[in-house]
């Protein structure tokens, strides 16, 4: 599969797409206000950022004051705004020329067939990786989560080595996220 830019990318002051239902439902949870607060404590000023598995939701914008270089990667809606490259493409076919000084995955890995070769990855393409998965959801609770429950031993597993740090998100209704820094 060969990546493709959206054209969104080369026209600085374009307008964002419209606001899409997936992030409208998610933008106040909890997990990413802590996951925007622990990005600013790991990478505080990142030159180079890329949010892998976007579903165009706007986390990248976290990073607009600093960075020199933003880069949206999803199969089918990478976040498109003005100054991102927007990449519509298989993670696994894509390949930077140089490390991104920031990687962020947001609720991507449980919905991966095989997460290993992709957590590795992720950590190879850039110098620090956050990442978030619900935390030890029921099986069968999200029709697209293929390895639920999800908890710190299996991320072990799939990073092949303990984070920096850690923190278990916790909203309002008790939905459970865990969020990572490598």
């Amino acid at each position: 599969m060969n990546p493709s830019i959206n054209p969104h990318t080369a026209a600085p002051g374009a307008a964002r797409p419209a606001k899409d239902v997936y992030w409208e439902k998610r933008k106040g949870s909890i997990y990413l206000y802590a996951a925007q607060a622990i990005c600013r404590k790991y990478c505080p000023k990142p030159l180079s950022a890329i949010d892998v598995g976007s579903n165009m939701t706007p986390t990248l914008e976290w990073h607009r004051a600093s960075a020199i270089r933003l880069v949206s990667v999803d199969l089918r809606r990478p976040y498109a705004a003005a100054g991102v490259e927007s990449i519509t493409s298989d993670f696994f076919v894509y390949d930077p020329d140089v490390p991104f000084d920031l990687v962020t995955c947001f609720q991507v890995l449980e919905h991966i067939p095989d997460p290993t070769p992709f957590a590795r990855k992720l950590l190879e393409v850039g110098r620090t990786c956050i990442v978030s998965v619900p935390f030890r959801w029921k099986k069968g609770r999200c029709k697209g989560h293929l390895h639920d429950p999800v908890d710190a031993e299996k991320m072990l597993e799939w990073f092949g080595r303990k984070p920096k740090y850690q923190y278990v998100a916790t909203e309002l209704n008790k939905i459970k996220r865990l969020i990572q820094v490598y």
